[in-house]
C-alpha cells in the first residue's frame, strides 16, 4: 500500500509549482553538460609515467561531480587544494623551463622545455642517498662524479608559495633501474620571489654541504596529496606500482568515494525529489555521501585530521597496498595513531615518527607538545582545551566552498574576532574586549587570535597561527621553549616586564625567571640564544605590522643582520622578508642562498646603513645597545655563546 500524504491522498508524487518545474529543468540540464574544463588527453609517454588509473571502484572524481553540483565545484577548482598535484604541462609549471641552468653545491642541473614537454637534465639523484660503503665499491667517483640522466617532468605540487617538480628516473649503468617512483627535482621555484632554489634550502634543515636528499611521492606525498592513492609497493620493495583516483586534494577526499552518491541520484526523479526537499528547506543528512558540516564536531575535524596531523596509519602494509583505508564520518582513531606528545608510543610507531633521529620529536613539537610543524593543525586542535567540549570545528573558521579568498581559506569575518565571539559573546562589546584584554579595541593586542592562537608554528618561510588554543602563560613558555604571545608583540620589552602584568591583570603565578629574562628584551633573547625555530619566528615577527606598532623598529635591522648571517638557510630567508618590510630598507639586496663571504657583506652593509642613519640612539638597554646607539657587542657574544645547537628539521 502506497503511504498516505499529509493532504489524505496516497502516493508520493505532489505536482510541481512553476518554480518547481524550474527547479527540475535546471537539474536535468546541469546532469546532462559535460564538464567544460575537462582536460586535455594526456601523450602516451605522460599517462605512462603518471601513476595508474584507480578511479573505482568507489571513485568516480571531480568532473563527474560537476554537473550537479556546479558551484561547488568551481570554488574547489579556485582553490590551492586543487592545485596541489598536477601534470605537469605548460599552463601548470609556474617556474620557467626554457633553456634554465642552475648551480648549487658544485652541481649543476638544465632544464628546458621540447615544444609541451618540461625535461631536466641532471646529476642523478639517487646517486646521492646511497649507503657509503656500497657506492665507494661500486664506483670510486662517488659522490664527485655523479652519473649526469635526462628525466622528463611529469607532475608538480604546490601553486601558492613554491612549486616543486617530480621526474620519473630512467636507470643508470651504475645504479637500480626505473622502480616507477616520482622522483623530486631537488629545486623548488619561488612564486612570491619569482626564483629558483635548492629544494634543501626551503625547508627549516641544518646546513648541509651536500646535494639534498632524494623524495619520493609515491611513498610520501600521495596520501595526502591526491584522492583514493594505493602507493603500491611490490612485496619485495623493488619497485612501485602505485594507482590513484585523481591527483589532487579534490571532492572525495572530504566527501568520501562517490560511486553510491552517482548512482542513486543517476535517476532524474530522485535528483528531482532531492532538489525539491531543498526547495522547501528539508535538508537531511544525505546517505549516499558525506557532508562534513553534517557530522558531529569530532567527526568534522578528523575529516581534516586524517592529513593534517602527524601520525602513522595502524595497518602500514595495509595503506601502501590500498591507500588511506579512513573514509570520511569514520573514526579516524580506529585508523590512525595521532601523535600526542609525551604518551607512550608502541615500539612501530617510534620507529616511524623518530626514523632514527632521537632529535625528530623536538624538531616537530615545543616542549609542552604543541605542534609547531604547519600543515599539522590537527596535533594541535586535539591538545585545545576545546576539543571535545564545544561545537567548535575546523569549518567553523575555514571553508572548502564558502571562503573569503583563497589564501587561507577562511569563512568571511573569520579573520579576526568574528570567529571567536560567536561562542563567547560576552566579550563582544567594547567596553567587554577592554577589560578583558586590557588593550584598546581595534589594537592588535585586543585581537583574540593574537592572544590565544599565537604564530608560534612555521613553514613555508613563515610564522603561522597555533590551533591550539589557550592563553597566554609565561611559565607555560619558559618550560617548553615556545614565545609567549605578549612579547610576540613587545617584542622590545623582558619577560619580567610580561610577568609583571599577568600577575597583576590576571592572577598568574610568578614565572621562574633567571637574569637574563629580567635585563634582556624577549626578542634579543629568542634571537641570540633560541634555537633555530625560535629565531625564525621571531624573524618572522619582526616584519609583522602589528609588533612593529607595539615595539617600534629602529632598533631592529642589527639584529635581522645577525640573523641574515645564521646557519640555517630558511632563518636567513625569513629575516631578508621582514627587513624588507621595514622603513627605508625595501630596496636592500640580499641573496640567502648566496655564499658565506657574500652574505657576511651584506650583513655589514645592512649595520653600516643602519648606523648612518643614526643607529639606536635612546634605545631600552634591555635591547642591548650601548647609551652611543651601538651594539653592545659583549652582551651579544654571551648570549649567541649559550645558543640552542640542537638540530631542528621542520618540514612541513
Amino acid at each position: 500500500m502506497k503511504p498516505r500524504r499529509a493532504d489524505g491522498r496516497r502516493g508520493f508524487f505532489v505536482a510541481p509549482t512553476r518554480p518547481e518545474w524550474l527547479l527540475l529543468g535546471a537539474c536535468l540540464a546541469l546532469a546532462a553538460v559535460t564538464a567544460a574544463t575537462r582536460e586535455p588527453p594526456l601523450d602516451e609517454a605522460l599517462a605512462r609515467a603518471l601513476p595508474g588509473d584507480r578511479s573505482g571502484p568507489g571513485y568516480v572524481t571531480s568532473g563527474t561531480c560537476q554537473a550537479c553540483h556546479p558551484s561547488e565545484y568551481a570554488t574547489w577548482r579556485g582553490s590551492y587544494h586543487r592545485t596541489m598535484t598536477q601534470v605537469a604541462t605548460p599552463d601548470a609549471a609556474l617556474a620557467p623551463f626554457e633553456d634554465v641552468v642552475l648551480e648549487s653545491r658544485g652541481f649543476e642541473w638544465r632544464l628546458e622545455r621540447r615544444g609541451d614537454e618540461l625535461w631536466a637534465r641532471m646529476p642523478d639523484p639517487v646517486w646521492f642517498e646511497q649507503p657509503v660503503w656500497l657506492m665507494q665499491a661500486l664506483d670510486e667517483r662517488w659522490p664527485d662524479q655523479p652519473p649526469v640522466i635526462e628525466a622528463r617532468v611529469v607532475m608538480s605540487t604546490g601553486s601558492h608559495h613554491m612549486q616543486t617538480y617530480w621526474v620519473r628516473r630512467p636507470g643508470t649503468a651504475t645504479l637500480a633501474d626505473d622502480d616507477g617512483s616520482l622522483i623530486q627535482l631537488p629545486w623548488v621555484w619561488l612564486i612570491d620571489e619569482g626564483r629558483w632554489v635548492p629544494n634543501q634550502d626551503s625547508f627549516l634543515t641544518p646546513p648541509s654541504p651536500s646535494v639534498g636528499g632524494v623524495a619520493s611521492w609515491n611513498a610520501n606525498c600521495s596520501q595526502c596529496h591526491s584522492v583514493g592513492t594505493a602507493p603500491g609497493p611490490t612485496s619485495g620493495g623493488e619497485r612501485f606500482e602505485t594507482r590513484t583516483a585523481e591527483l589532487g586534494i579534490a571532492c572525495e577526499a572530504c566527501h568520501g568515494p562517490a560511486e553510491r552518491h552517482v548512482e542513486h541520484y543517476r535517476a532524474p526523479w530522485r535528483r528531482y525529489l532531492r532538489y525539491l526537499r531543498l526547495a522547501r528547506g528539508d535538508d537531511p543528512p544525505d546517505p549516499t555521501v558525506v557532508n562534513p558540516a553534517k557530522l558531529t564536531a569530532r567527526r568534522t575535524n578528523e575529516v581534516c585530521g586524517q592529513c593534517h596531523s602527524f601520525g602513522e596509519w595502524r595497518d602500514q602494509e595495509g595503506y601502501l597496498a590500498g591507500g588511506i583505508p579512513f573514509h570520511p564520518g569514520e573514526d579516524l582513531e580506529a585508523y590512525r595513531r595521532v601523535f600526542r606528545y609525551g604518551e607512550d608510543l608502541e615500539d612501530a610507531m617510534q620507529r616511524s615518527l623518530l626514523d632514527g633521529d632521537s632529535l625528530a620529536l623536538d624538531s616537530r613539537f615545543w616542549r609542552d607538545g604543541t605542534n609547531r610543524v604547519a600543515g599539522r593543525e590537527y596535533n594541535a586542535v586535539i591538545a585545545s582545551t576545546h576539543h571535545g567540549r564545544s561545537e567548535l570545528t575546523c569549518l567553523s573558521c575555514h571553508s572548502m566552498h564558502g571562503y573569503a579568498d583563497r589564501d587561507a581559506q577562511l569563512l568571511p569575518g573569520a579573520d579576526g574576532d568574528g570567529a571567536c565571539l560567536g561562542c563567547h559573546e560576552d566579550f563582544g562589546g567594547a567596553s567587554a574586549v577592554e577589560q578583558h584584554t586590557r588593550h584598546a579595541p581595534g589594537s592588535p593586542g585586543a585581537a583574540c587570535m593574537n592572544c590565544h592562537m599565537p604564530r608560534t608554528t612555521y613553514g613555508l618561510f613563515t610564522a603561522m597561527r597555533s590551533h591550539r588554543i589557550d592563553s597566554p602563560s609565561l611559565t607555560a613558555s619558559l618550560a617548553s621553549g615556545r614565545p609567549n604571545a605578549c612579547n610576540l608583540c613587545h617584542l622590545d620589552r623582558t619577560l619580567a616586564w610580561t610577568d609583571d602584568y599577568l600577575r597583576e591583570w590576571y592572577e598568574a603565578p610568578p614565572a621562574p625567571l633567571g637574569p637574563d629574562e629580567r635585563s634582556v628584551a624577549a626578542a634579543p633573547l629568542w634571537m641570540l640564544r633560541g634555537d633555530a625555530a625560535e629565531r625564525t619566528i621571531v624573524a618572522w615577527h619582526l616584519g609583522w605590522e602589528g609588533a612593529r606598532e607595539a615595539s617600534g623598529e629602529d632598533w631592529m635591522p642589527p639584529f635581522l643582520a645577525q640573523l641574515l648571517t645564521d646557519p640555517y638557510a630558511a632563518t636567513r630567508q625569513v629575516a631578508y622578508r621582514s627587513l624588507k618590510s621595514l622603513d627605508g630598507y625595501a630596496d636592500f639586496s640580499y641573496d640567502y642562498v648566496g655564499s658565506a663571504v657574500v652574505r657576511g657583506g651584506q650583513a655589514d652593509q645592512l649595520v653600516g646603513r643602519w648606523l648612518a642613519a643614526g643607529g639606536a640612539g635612546g634605545t631600552e638597554p634591555a635591547l642591548l645597545f650601548r647609551p652611543d646607539g651601538a651594539p653592545d657587542t659583549e652582551a651579544w657574544l654571551r648570549l649567541l655563546a649559550r645558543r640552542d645547537q640542537r638540530p631542528v628539521t621542520i618540514r612541513e
